[in-house]
């Protein structure tokens, strides 16, 4: 499964590959900053704010890998990503940093550690992690899939059920994560597109999202 990289040759700070990274962490930063912006605001825009969250994040999504041609448009539906994201995660945090802001510290601390160990795996096996796409989509269906069924089989949303639910989760946007940092990190010369960066940026912002709302439901007691 975890086959040598054919960009094993090649190191990171050679030519495409180490602009590629610099660039898709810098719109990664900015890209988190508007977010935050909008979750800051959410609670300005009330229930409204959960439907325009929808619609921000599901057609940024679409649009933004349609425009990788074009850095500065390709950015635009970035941020269309970034502030419908925020809409719909920001009455979430808000909620749990006024009833348990401990749970949203360590929760934000285990977000961290998950993100710094993705990259430093990146960094230290000279693999094509990427190869794991597949499988973790597969997941992520089975995932979707035992979501619909816990609605309508009431056995499915007891407590162990739960958790079980929240930890797959957690390892499957973990997954993820590695996937796009090796997609960053050997693909450099493979996707030569102006706007690569701001695709790879918001991947990973959907990836972090994810993993932050798994894991503050695995730390619900």
């Amino acid at each position: 499964m975890y086959n040598r990289s054919p960009y094993a040759a090649y190191r990171v700070a050679d030519g495409v590959s180490g602009a590629l990274m610099g660039r898709t962490l810098g719109y990664l930063a900015l890209l988190l900053l508007i977010l935050c912006g909008a979750m800051f605001v959410s609670p300005l825009v009330g229930a409204a704010g959960t439907w325009i969250g929808i619609v921000a994040a599901f057609l940024g999504t679409i649009l933004v890998g349609r425009n990788v041609a074009r850095a500065g448009r390709a950015f635009f539906w970035g941020a269309v990503v970034a502030v419908g994201m925020g809409l719909l995660v920001g009455p979430v945090v808000w909620s749990v940093a006024l009833t348990n802001g401990a749970l949203l510290w360590s929760t934000l601390g285990a977000l961290l550690i998950a993100v710094l160990f993705a990259a430093a795996l990146v960094s230290w096996l000279p693999w094509d992690f990427s190869r794991l796409a597949p499988l973790l989509f597969v997941g992520l269906l089975m995932l979707l899939a035992v979501s619909l069924l816990s609605w309508i089989i009431p056995g499915m949303t007891g407590l162990a059920m739960s958790r079980a639910f929240n930890l797959i989760g957690t390892l499957i946007f973990i997954g993820y994560l590695i996937v796009d940092f090796s997609l960053m990190r050997w693909r450099g010369r493979a996707l030569p597109a102006e706007g690569t960066p701001v695709v790879l940026a918001v991947s990973i912002l959907i990836d972090i999202v994810n993993l932050f709302l798994f894991l503050l439901r695995l730390g619900r007691r």
